[in-house]
């Protein structure tokens, strides 16, 4: 065995000791799997009481700090199987208020982008949210003394690829296989199987079924 591969070895066993140690330190509250990437233990994580994050089989994310974890109390944020939170360009910020989720499904990627949940923000499975982009289910204020703050869910459907510095609004649902192009105001629903761009979005075009992140 060379000596490289020796190093190589010995530094995983010791991220995986760190890990535990840091696992260890957040309690049941924190939930992963035997298989979860070493990596998270860069992240920074707030767990207020009754507040709960669960990461999937085989999570992802590069070996420096970068991720951003506030879970209110009695909140949760549930990260499926293989998904990968992408902190080369920006930092990803995962936000929910008292009783809020996010729901991110398989192989998602997310990749530097802040997803801020009142009540219920969900992403499909292979849905992709680009660099800069903000994912936000409320007003986050009255607008004036007879409009209280609306709060309402997003959905994000399958297969789903929005663009860099895209803003959703709250109450949108966009459709399995839609594609948002950069720089969108996403502010009314968005079909299955189109392009919408712009601020506010519009649909420019109808596309086929978009191919899964595993194939």
């Amino acid at each position: 065995m060379s000596w490289t591969v020796r190093w190589l070895r010995a530094v995983h066993a010791a991220d995986r000791l760190r890990f535990a140690i840091f696992v260890r330190r957040h309690g049941a509250a924190l939930e992963v799997s035997p298989s979860t990437s070493p990596n998270l233990r860069f992240a920074r994580i707030r767990l207020d009481p009754g507040a709960s994050l669960r990461v999937g089989e085989r999570f992802a994310t590069e070996r420096q700090p970068g991720n951003h974890f506030w879970v209110q109390a009695g909140g949760r944020i549930e990260l499926g199987p293989d998904v990968w939170l992408r902190t080369e360009h920006n930092p990803n910020r995962l936000t929910t208020f008292p009783g809020a989720r996010i729901r991110i499904g398989r192989r998602a990627l997310i990749n530097g982008a802040m997803i801020h949940a009142k009540t219920l923000i969900e992403i499909g499975d292979d849905s992709m949210v680009g660099f800069g982009s903000r994912l936000l289910d409320s007003d986050l204020h009255p607008n004036d003394i007879e409009t209280p703050e609306r709060t309402e869910p997003i959905r994000i459907g399958e297969r789903v690829w929005i663009g860099s510095d895209v803003t959703v609004t709250r109450g949108i649902t966009i459709g399995d296989d839609a594609i948002v192009g950069a720089r969108s105001v996403v502010t009314r629903d968005v079909p299955p199987r189109t392009v919408v761009a712009g601020a506010p979005a519009k649909v420019l075009r109808e596309i086929q079924r978009r191919p899964t992140l595993e194939s």
